[in-house]
């Protein structure tokens, strides 16, 4: 039954963050580019990110917590059965353990550069640090993909 739990959470906190990057990606940032001048988007940019970060941060320690109970009752039991965990597990994890360093740099680097840039109306270095923050989220989605596929798929 706790396992059951820990993985419902984990995978709740992978929806968020995942079903997060797929909003901005494909639907916020592209209709924000459209719809709206330089300045006025960078600073919903700034709100919008900030919330969302913070549930990102959120998920993200919802992620470790579950994930590295998950992982290690499940190598405590295969080890008691002589036996070894999925490759996928292993590959998800640390895909997983890199995607959350992906984000602190999103987060500590990028994002307060961004904030510091739209803060001063330095108009041309946050245009340059949304352009980073969106390489880094599109990093971080192919990543949680391949985590997805590795768990999913390889044995």
């Amino acid at each position: 039954m706790l396992f059951e739990a820990f993985t419902f959470l984990h995978l709740v906190a992978a929806i968020v963050w995942m079903g997060g990057m797929t909003f901005m990606l494909f639907a916020l940032r592209p209709a924000a580019l459209v719809a709206m001048e330089a300045q006025p988007r960078a600073r919903l940019m700034v709100q919008v990110m900030q919330r969302f970060f913070r549930l990102v941060l959120g998920a993200i320690v919802l992620l470790l917590a579950t994930g590295g109970h998950l992982y290690g009752s499940s190598m405590k039991a295969a080890r008691a059965a002589g036996a070894g965990l999925p490759l996928g597990w292993s590959l998800m994890a640390g895909l997983g353990l890199l995607m959350v360093l992906v984000f602190g740099h999103i987060y500590f680097a990028g994002f307060a550069k961004f904030k510091r840039a739209v803060a001063a109306a330095e108009w041309p270095t946050a245009a340059r640090a949304a352009g980073q923050i969106h390489n880094m989220v599109v990093l971080n989605f192919v990543l949680g993909w391949l985590a997805i596929a590795a768990v999913k798929l390889i044995h």
